[in-house]
């Protein structure tokens, strides 16, 4: 037996793609298992040309190896994507070996393969969950769980990934990658009619590439509705509460169902859209935080108007606003004989009233006016875009809403408190201590002319 035929045999028992190629790039030799990756036996690709397996662009990159081995003899390895005729596109790691006749001329070429595609795809998966999770330098998003999805769908070869919130026995998707299926994030079903129900049912990764056959899915509405042959989730766990699911399905069966390697990528990517959402949760919480006490920051206690220091930002931009030809207005607003009120009644009856005249004020603006507590029983009303004529009328309106503001104390008695109003127009060089002062100016002037109406501030005002 001829020692080429001894080493056929032991390579026709080898699990790698094995092929020896002439130096006319003619199949002289193949193994079942290179036979096999291509549907065919290893007697229908003997004879035949290198070029009827692989396209042209895959032969062009392939072909200056071959001349490599076949000029200088020398070993050779190395990976590339090659794509065939058939359309498959494989990541390939490639050793060619040189064969030598009696001469030590090169005659042909062992060309062992093998395919790798589902671990650099691992790889793959695996570098974009580390980058979501660890990565530094960027801020996780929620537009990482878009690119999980987009990785996840490519690697299992299914239609569809989703990550969906459940709520009231309700499924909504969230984050969607699809490109065969009509279901857009914001989409909202009922959680029974949902594969999902199957997953929160187990509790933990569940998966099925059969699901005609599969106990748990063929008669499921899902299955009824959809035809989803193809099924793998996972719950989402946020602070020990499944917040939703994390799935990945296919119309058709796939070639092969899920190995042990695609089951904890897709636990690992469970994981990383947890981290993400967790994160959201709590910068969400963070700033709601802040608002808050940004709000209890700018309001005042009492009243739950906004305080001087909030009022002031908005009289600032009121004047950077007011190249409006109709300028802004800003009055003080002071309680008449407030002192007496608390001496006469008490503290907590001057809050009462304090409460219910600054309510009878709100009530009396626009919109777009502001109603702000400067301090004590001090007040201040910035109107914006506001001519003289039309903050008369509003100014006015405050006035006399507080004066028809009627408090009843326990003991039966009345009171029915009345302001005075100081107003002033603004003008081109003021800030917001200049046209306040002028307001305040005028409010004096109120007081000395009787209290309980509004006086404007004139030219002889500073």
């Amino acid at each position: 037996m001829s020692t080429n035929r001894i080493t056929h045999r032991i390579i026709e028992q080898l699990p790698t793609m094995v092929a020896y190629v002439d130096v006319e790039r003619r199949f002289r030799f193949v193994n079942t298992a290179y036979a096999s990756f291509f549907d065919l036996t290893p007697d229908d690709m003997l004879g035949r040309p290198v070029t009827d397996v692989l396209s042209d662009e895959s032969y062009q990159r392939v072909k200056p190896n071959h001349d490599r081995v076949f000029s200088s003899g020398e070993k050779l390895e190395f990976s590339d994507v090659i794509t065939f005729r058939n359309g498959r596109k494989c990541f390939l790691d490639i050793r060619y070996l040189p064969e030598f006749d009696e001469q030590g001329k090169v005659i042909g070429l062992y060309a062992l393969i093998e395919d790798v595609t589902d671990y650099y795809a691992s790889v793959d998966v695996m570098r974009t969950i580390h980058e979501v999770i660890h990565k530094r330098g960027r801020r996780i998003d929620p537009a990482s769980i878009d690119e999980l999805l987009k990785v996840g769908v490519d690697y299992l070869g299914v239609d569809i990934g989703t990550a969906s919130s459940i709520k009231n026995e309700t499924y909504t998707i969230e984050w969607v990658q699809t490109a065969k299926m009509d279901f857009p994030a914001g989409t909202q079903l009922p959680l029974a009619t949902t594969y999902c129900s199957v997953v929160l049912k187990a509790n933990n990764l569940i998966h099925t590439n059969d699901a005609s056959e599969d106990p748990r899915f063929k008669d499921h509405s899902s299955f009824q509705t959809y035809g989803l042959e193809t099924y793998i989730g996972t719950p989402i766990i946020i602070n020990d509460i499944t917040w939703g699911i994390l799935g990945f399905s296919r119309k058709n069966r796939r070639a092969e169902p899920f190995s042990e390697l695609e089951v904890e990528m897709v636990r690992m990517m469970g994981t990383a859209v947890e981290t993400v959402i967790a994160e959201q949760q709590v910068r969400s919480d963070l700033i709601r935080q802040r608002d808050d006490m940004a709000i209890i920051a700018y309001t005042d206690a009492l009243t739950g108007l906004k305080n001087r220091s909030a009022g002031m930002e908005i009289l600032e931009q009121s004047l950077i606003r007011k190249n409006d030809e109709r300028g802004c207005v800003v009055a003080v607003i002071d309680f008449d004989h407030f002192k007496a009120i608390n001496d006469t009644y008490g503290h907590d009856v001057g809050d009462k009233v304090l409460i219910a005249g600054t309510g009878a004020m709100s009530e009396a603006v626009r919109s777009s006016d502001s109603v702000v507590r400067v301090g004590g029983e001090e007040f201040m009303v910035v109107l914006a875009y506001a001519d003289h004529e039309s903050a008369t009328q509003v100014l006015e309106r405050v006035r006399q809403a507080v004066e028809e503001t009627v408090i009843t104390l326990d003991s039966g008695e009345i009171i029915n408190p009345t302001v005075s109003i100081g107003a002033s127009e603004s003008r081109a060089e003021d800030d917001v201590s200049s046209i306040y002062r002028r307001a305040d100016q005028a409010l004096y002037k109120a007081k000395r002319a009787g209290r309980n109406c509004v006086v404007w501030a004139d030219d002889t005002d500073a």
